[in-house]
Formats: structure tokens, sequence, C-alpha cells
């Protein structure tokens, strides 16, 4: 039988499972949970996080699975579910949400963050889309979308403002491990400002003008992947936000490979 990479394994991790008398490089499903349940239990204590637990797929990690019905539990074909915590611990690709708040007013576009709370092990202090968080087991994408912009800004979501975005698979380097991230994006048009936090994860709330968002990405102020759902809705938008020759413009640049200046 074939073999399928559904995660990996990073050298420090190695010497992690080894102090655990783990040698081999293949751990099956079975055993695996055995080690979470006798042997990492001092390791998510230690990290003083919250024990929600997400679906793990028969997928390769290289190539996770993106389809999902948004209205149906999250994770009911799975393999087995692990603490949210150690996905990127065993190189599980990690689901989450990811909801743009923006406004417009005066032929402009605003897009509205939150600043993460100091308090967060990650990336605290620093900007990220107006709702987001992990998709955990046994709930709908949307249901969690809805209950995440409620618990972090105070909205009551009204789907006829909602658009659905696009489902994007990224990588990157995070605390020395290669992270796997796939995100379902939405975009929520939103009239009211007075947004309220109530889960304690964020600090405070700032608007933004689109055309001023490289000013985050040049200060490293912006949380890495909130350009993502960012670039999404540019994408979506182009031609209302763009003049027909700007974007003419840049198919010919892009299509020439040259590099692209200041319009």
């Amino acid at each position: 039988m074939r073999e399928k990479s559904i995660g990996w394994i990073n050298k420090k991790e190695k010497q992690f499972l080894k102090f655990h008398n783990f040698d081999s490089n293949f751990i099956d499903g079975k055993k695996l949970i055995l080690i979470l349940k006798k042997k990492l239990f001092t390791y998510l204590t230690k990290k003083n996080s919250e024990q929600e637990f997400c679906p793990v797929f028969n997928f390769n990690a290289l190539n996770p699975k993106l389809n999902f019905c948004h209205i149906k539990p999250f994770g009911q074909k799975n393999i087995f579910t692990i603490e949210r915590e150690l996905l990127s611990f065993f190189g599980f690709p990690q689901y989450g949400i990811h909801g743009n708040g923006w406004t417009e007013y005066k032929n402009r576009i605003f897009f509205h963050f939150a600043i993460r709370s100091k308090n967060l092990n990650h990336f605290p202090g620093q900007y990220d889309n107006l709702f987001a968080g992990g998709q955990p087991q046994g709930i709908s994408i949307l249901k969690n979308l809805k209950k995440e912009a409620f618990e972090e800004v105070g909205l009551k979501i009204n789907t006829k403002n909602l658009v659905r975005g696009s489902t994007v698979n990224y990588f990157h380097d995070f605390l020395g491990r290669i992270h796997s991230g796939i995100i379902f994006i939405y975009h929520l048009k939103i009239k009211k400002k007075n947004f309220v936090n109530i889960d304690g994860e964020v600090e405070r709330f700032e608007t933004i003008d689109a055309f001023e968002i490289y000013k985050l990405l040049e200060s490293k102020k912006l949380k890495p992947n909130c350009i993502i759902p960012i670039a999404d809705f540019f994408l979506r938008n182009m031609n209302d936000l763009f003049p027909k020759k700007g974007i003419l413009e840049i198919e010919r640049l892009l299509k020439n490979g040259r590099k692209i200046k200041s319009l």
C-alpha cells in the first residue's frame, strides 16, 4: 500500500519524540493518539492553551483537502482529532476562518481591523482581519464564522451582506516550524462601527483606507496571513476599485513580466 504523508516532523520535534522513546520517522495514527494522550499533557498545560480539538484528514499535507460544505458540521470524515496547539507541531494542516469587515464611504473603501491583545500567545499587538479564528471539529464553517464575529466584534451577522470568498492554502515559517494553513475567507460589508470585543482577544479596533494597507505591510504590523483575505477582496472588486486603464496596465505589465510601479 502506498504511504501518504499527512504531516511532517521538524528536527526540534524529533528530539522531543526521541526523548519519549519514539525513534521512527513514521508513526501510525493509533500510536500517535496514544502519544498525545499519555505523553503530551504536560506540554499542553505549559502552553496554557484552550482545549479546542481540530480534525486531521486522510490527505497529503502538501495537498490538503479544500472543498467542504460550509453549513454542515466540520470534520465529519476525519481520521482523528488533535488539540489545536499541536497541529503545527506535527505538520498537520490547520483550518480557520477569516472575515474582512469593510465599509464604503464617499466612493472609497475602508477596512476594519482588530488589534490583537498583547496577552495572546501568538502575534500579540498585531493587526488582524476584523474577525478570525481556528476551525474546530463539529461546528459548521458558517456557524463558526458567526460565533467568532460575535465574540470578537459583537456583531450579529446578516448573511445578506456576507460574501463568500476563496479557500486558500498557504505555508509559512512559524516558531521555527513549517506551518500549513487553510483559510475560509468571507467579506462582510458593515454599517456600524461601534465594535465591542467580548472574548478578551482584541485590544482595540482601527479603520484604514484600503489604499493605505501597504503602510501596515511596510511596518510589519499586519499579522502575516491577514494579507490573503485582503488580496482576495481586491481581486474580487478590482473593477470597482481601479479605473479601467489602470487594470489594463496592470495586466499588461504582469504579462510582460515587468515590475509594477505605483499607478
